[in-house]
């Protein structure tokens, strides 16, 4: 009893203590007379400053190389951002965009149909050469699409099918895949420009078929050569597509490319940075040129039955030849006859 009387009397102290403080704290409020300030500068103010390389002069480090005096890179966390929140989500909805808009222009226009049907008769369109080169090109496009697309999606897409450990192994697979076989794709470009160059060239007519859509627009034949214009624009942005995405792949690939610009570039910082760049530009061209190719296989498949053939066996029926390539299958017909 007589410790819990102890108690109550100190907590009574304690709270007249407290009553006759609160009115000098009310009339230094009512009076306007502001408290003062504490002035305790943040000694670590200036370190972190000059660890995210806000101070005129450079920190100095024990790391030696190209990020001397760098400890934190902030582009670094600028590419982090402009990859999850803009190159994952707007390169998924650019390529189903680009599969829903080919699903309706089957809907709408159908396979193309040979007025004549098949004629049974075939002719050569594409020697081994020719074929070869292209399978060479088509099978090194797919295992860099398919590990790209891996590396690009897989954390949002597979991750939670698989589990991260599971993903783990795939995409270390996926990447060096991808880092292996990537350096081929340049040659493969190479051969198709050596070897289709001439045969798509502009020539007379193209315009008049591009206007007509191939045949979807207007009226009347369209006329074409060996190659159609829509062949032809497939080839130079294969070409031109194939270049850029060469170039950036190298420099990811091997980044003392990268620190050889920054050694004669003063406008590179960091061969990071640069390899940062590459790597923005690398994913917009490889999605551009994946939905080209979408296009590409969708149109020799499925909406122009008989086109695919002439890359497999390298024959084409006559029919099909004479509709979709008139002047190619004439000057073909007159070089047999002069033979015979």
């Amino acid at each position: 009893m007589t410790n819990s009387r102890s108690w109550i009397l100190v907590l009574w102290f304690l709270a007249l203590v407290a009553a006759g403080l609160a009115p000098s704290s009310l009339t230094l409020a009512e009076s306007g007379e502001a408290p003062a300030v504490i002035n305790n500068p943040n000694p670590g103010a200036d370190l972190w400053r000059a660890v995210r390389g806000h101070l005129e002069s450079p920190a100095v480090t024990q790391v030696t190389g190209f990020d001397t005096a760098v400890l934190v890179n902030e582009q670094g966390s600028r590419w982090t951002s402009i990859r999850v929140n803009e190159l994952v989500p707007k390169s998924r909805e650019w390529l189903i965009f680009v599969i829903l808009l080919l699903g309706l222009l089957y809907m709408v226009a159908g396979p193309a149909k040979l007025q004549q049907g098949e004629s049974g008769v075939e002719v050569q369109r594409h020697n081994v050469t020719a074929r070869f080169i292209h399978w060479f090109m088509a099978v090194i496009f797919i295992v860099l699409g398919i590990t790209g697309l891996i590396l690009l999606f897989g954390r949002v897409a597979l991750i939670p099918l698989i589990g991260k450990e599971a993903f783990g192994v795939v995409a270390s697979l996926c990447k060096e895949t991808h880092n292996f076989v990537g350096p081929l794709f340049p040659v493969a470009i190479a051969l198709v420009f050596f070897n289709l160059v001439r045969g798509n060239l502009y020539e007379r007519g193209d315009i008049k078929w591009i206007l007509k859509g191939g045949g979807f627009f207007g009226t009347g034949h369209v006329s074409a050569g060996k190659f159609n214009p829509g062949e032809k624009i497939l080839f130079w942005l294969t070409i031109f597509l194939g270049i850029g995405i060469s170039v950036t792949g190298y420099v990811l690939d091997f980044p003392a490319i990268a620190a050889w610009v920054v050694s004669v570039s003063p406008d590179v910082s960091q061969y990071r940075h640069l390899m940062e760049f590459s790597h923005v530009l690398h994913t917009i061209i490889a999605i551009v040129f994946i939905a080209l190719i979408f296009g590409h296989i969708f149109l020799a498949t499925m909406l122009v039955p008989g086109t695919l053939s002439g890359m497999t066996t390298g024959k084409v029926d006559a029919n099909w030849a004479k509709e979709h390539h008139d002047r190619w299958y004439d000057e073909i017909e007159v070089h047999s006859d002069k033979e015979s």
